[in-house]
């Protein structure tokens, strides 16, 4: 008789459990108990010491954590075929930022459902949205409907216009009317989604970002990263998106705007930087001396067309120590499931690849140190919260099977998965939701898009003619 009990056994697997001593066991076994991993090992051993409540047979396909999007504007997702560039500043009337301000809170429910889908689809079990939802009970109730992770800031925290003029399309109008630029309604607003992490078991958690860009004062910069210190949560904030963007700030303040932060004090490592795709030799010099994070969104940097105009750095911020995570960003033109190989094409591009051993580690332990729960999630480990997936061996990109992390990093993407739990929930089995009828979010999602372009005057003709049907 077995001297160990468990509510699942997950056995018969190739597992990958970003450990810290990166150990692959290729027929391995991941032992549940509640929401918690009990055990990772060899497969004979755990079998022969456990008797399971339940055994989840993974045929030989790869186990590994669940991937967490460490940057992801959750609704953007329903703007696919919206625009033709949303960073277009022709003759339209109507912007993507419009598009943002026109978002219901029915609306942003049926996009966080659908994307929540996508993702468990792609082996993801956690986002984290930056501050662009409007009705985060609406979203946060998907998230948790869905089944999944999530990590919530307040909305478009930002006092400061200067900058928008290095990109036009992310502000206008009617988004400010809906979230003002303005230095008193940001600072009450920093801490309005922490009340979510009273709960230890809750899927959705808050924390504090900063719009960035340098869109924040000194004051607003100072008191959002006294909010998340004294209550234990990242600050996040964009910075080097763009050229024009850096060009501006150094004109306003008479430096960079890294450098402008760490000599704040606003910049540790506890501070996460997203995008980084144009940072001087200055600010490279205070993440290093800092410690701060940076999330890498790889597919907007392709997006922005930056080849000309920046320089790849991300392979040498890894050698250097830097934390890298990964991050979508708006999944208009790709899904998460691309950003790993994204990310490898570009560093292929620059002839500094980043190996997929590394790009696992990015959307893995890296996002959640970034998150600040690498204590509980981004590994399979005794003790770590069990988000767990499995994918099928019976999927064509799952061969040749010599080379896991190589598969899983660049050719098993979105399709693949057959389990997932988070939690320790099974909330995705045999390739789908246990959870949500998927045909009916897909329907309610492309309803939901089709009401909000109507409200905007936006025509959603693609521009190729349909054939109609004939009398036979």
């Amino acid at each position: 008789m077995n001297n160990n009990t468990c509510d699942i056994l997950i056995r018969n697997g190739q597992v990958i459990t970003m450990d810290p001593e990166r150990r692959i066991y290729r027929s391995g076994a991941v032992a549940v108990t509640g929401s918690r991993i009990v055990e990772v090992g060899a497969d004979a051993d755990l079998r022969n010491r456990f008797d399971a409540g339940e055994t989840l047979d993974a045929k030989g396909g790869i186990v590994h954590p669940g991937f967490i999007d460490a940057h992801n504007h959750i609704v953007h997702t329903s703007c696919r075929g919206v625009f033709g560039n949303v960073r277009d500043t022709g003759s339209s009337s109507v912007n993507f930022a419009d598009w943002k301000a026109g978002v219901t809170g029915e609306d942003e429910a049926a996009a966080t459902a659908m994307a929540g889908v996508e993702m468990l689809r792609g082996g993801f079990t956690m986002f984290i949205e930056p501050g662009s939802l409007f009705s985060t009970d609406a979203a946060a109730e998907a998230v948790e409907r869905v089944g999944m992770r999530a990590l919530f800031a307040p909305l478009y925290l930002w006092d400061r216009r200067e900058t928008f003029d290095a990109v036009p399309t992310l502000v206008s109008p009617s988004l400010t009317a809906r979230a003002p630029v303005n230095l008193d309604r940001s600072l009450s607003q920093l801490d309005v989604e922490l009340h979510r992490n009273n709960d230890p078991e809750a899927l959705v958690r808050g924390y504090v970002f900063l719009y960035g860009l340098g869109t924040a004062s000194p004051e607003l910069l100072q008191a959002a990263h006294t909010c998340a210190r004294d209550n234990d949560v990242p600050l996040f904030l964009h910075s080097g998106y763009v050229p024009g963007e850096g060009e501006i700030y150094r004109a306003m303040t008479g430096t960079s705007q890294l450098v402008h932060l760490q000599e704040m004090g606003v910049l540790d490592e506890h501070t996460v930087i997203v995008h980084a795709n144009v940072l001087d030799e200055e600010e490279e010099v205070a993440v290093q001396e800092t410690g701060c994070r940076i999330v890498w969104c790889p597919a907007a940097f392709f997006s922005l067309g930056l080849g000309r105009g920046a320089d790849f750095k991300m392979a040498e911020r890894h050698r250097r120590g830097v934390p890298v995570s990964l991050g979508t960003d708006a999944a208009r033109d790709s899904t998460p499931g691309d950003t790993m190989l994204a990310a490898h094409f570009v560093s292929q591009t620059y002839q500094d690849p980043l190996s997929p051993g590394t790009l696992l580690e990015m959307q893995t332990i890296n996002a959640a140190a970034a998150a600040g729960m690498d204590a509980e999630l981004g590994s399979l480990e005794s003790g770590k919260r069990a988000d767990v997936v499995v994918r099928s061996a019976g999927a064509a990109e799952a061969y040749p099977a010599n080379n896991p992390l190589h598969l899983l990093a660049l050719t098993m993407g979105t399709g693949s998965v057959d389990t997932v739990l988070v939690n320790g929930e099974v909330v995705f089995s045999e390739g789908h939701s246990v959870r949500v009828d998927e045909a009916e979010v897909y329907s309610t999602v492309s309803t939901s898009v089709i009401a909000r372009a109507d409200r905007l005057g936006i025509d959603l003709d693609h521009g190729w003619p349909e054939g109609g049907s004939h009398d036979i």
